[in-house]
């Protein structure tokens, strides 16, 4: 590298690589030269890498217009949209004629209507559902992968697409680990319970996609959001569920009853006054069911807790 080159590269912002160090003279102040793609110490000049890999952009913008001029990629391919999001529309230039542009545009939305006339309804309908439950796009998107398998199999031909819809939310919502329940799935699509819960059996028994069953701890967050509790108590509640699934207490329970039955344990640790109520509403059960899983974790879970609060916490030397 020339002396006139290495001046200018050295005018540039400094980034300093972790775990980079100049060989030569120890230096940390390592230079990343863009155009040529090598690492340069900024102290006596020595490349150190050659041929690095750049993952930002090689270009800057200045407002949002100049932005979409230079930028190179589309939107992210997603299974949550029509095409997976890689549709395009023919525009009409010199060099094409009026009649063939229109034939073209013809002949692609035919194509587009026969592949996709039992998904796009869906995607709309599942997009929606996923703005009213605010679910996150990891699980939008799964629900979008699990639809497109029951339709490649055939197994939403003469099916409500709002049951289908609500059933693959659903099923999502659980292999992703997100807190929400049938009953409100099904209210945003105008639809039982029971429906939505045999077309969920239904897609997944043809499938053969494991559902694992939803941990009692998702549920904890939802409660503590609802309730405007402090993050002790979900420390609290979460042990209090990592015990009780130890000692076996959890089997054969409602998760959401479980994980009402231990934020209420923690609040009354906490001193924090909350009904068994405002708990059952929070994550739609009864307040039978939060009384007795606080008794079952009063009874069984509390002296554990006790227990371990009262013990001295390991000395260095064992």
């Amino acid at each position: 590298m020339s002396l006139n080159s290495f001046k200018k590269l050295k005018s540039r912002v400094l980034v300093t690589e972790e775990g980079e160090v100049c060989p030569k003279c120890g230096s940390k102040e390592i230079i990343v030269d863009f155009d040529s793609g090598e690492l340069v110490c900024s102290k006596c000049g020595l490349v150190i890498g050659k041929s690095i890999f750049m993952e930002g952009r090689d270009w800057r913008s200045f407002s949002t217009e100049e932005f979409r001029e230079r930028a190179r990629a589309g939107a992210p391919v997603t299974p949550a949209r029509t095409e997976y999001g890689l549709d395009t529309k023919i525009a009409y230039t010199k060099r094409i004629s009026w009649r063939a542009l229109t034939s073209l545009r013809r002949s692609q939305r035919y194509a587009r209507t026969r592949r996709e006339k039992n998904i796009m309804p869906a995607l709309i309908k599942l997009r929606a559902a996923a703005e009213r439950l605010d679910l996150p796009t990891h699980t939008v998107e799964d629900a979008a992968k699990l639809y497109r398998m029951a339709a490649s199999k055939g197994l939403v031909k003469g099916r409500s697409v709002n049951a289908m819809v609500a059933a693959v939310t659903y099923a999502a919502c659980r292999r992703t680990e997100v807190p929400r329940f049938l009953e409100e799935i099904a209210s945003f699509f105008n639809l039982s319970e029971k429906e939505v819960g045999r077309t969920f059996r239904f897609i997944f028994r043809k499938l053969k996609v494991k559902i694992p069953p939803p941990k009692p701890e998702i549920y904890v967050s939802r409660i503590v959001s609802k309730l405007r509790l402090p993050q002790s108590v979900t420390i609290k509640a979460i042990k209090a569920l990592r015990i009780a699934r130890e000692i076996g207490i959890t089997l054969g329970r409602e998760p959401a009853g479980a994980a009402a039955g231990a934020v209420y344990l923690a609040t009354q640790m906490e001193g924090i006054s909350r009904t068994q109520k405002e708990l059952a509403k929070a994550v739609l059960v009864t307040e039978v069911t939060v009384r007795n899983r606080y008794r079952e974790f009063l009874e069984k879970v509390m002296p554990i807790l006790k227990e371990e609060a009262e013990s001295p916490p390991p000395s260095m030397e064992d």
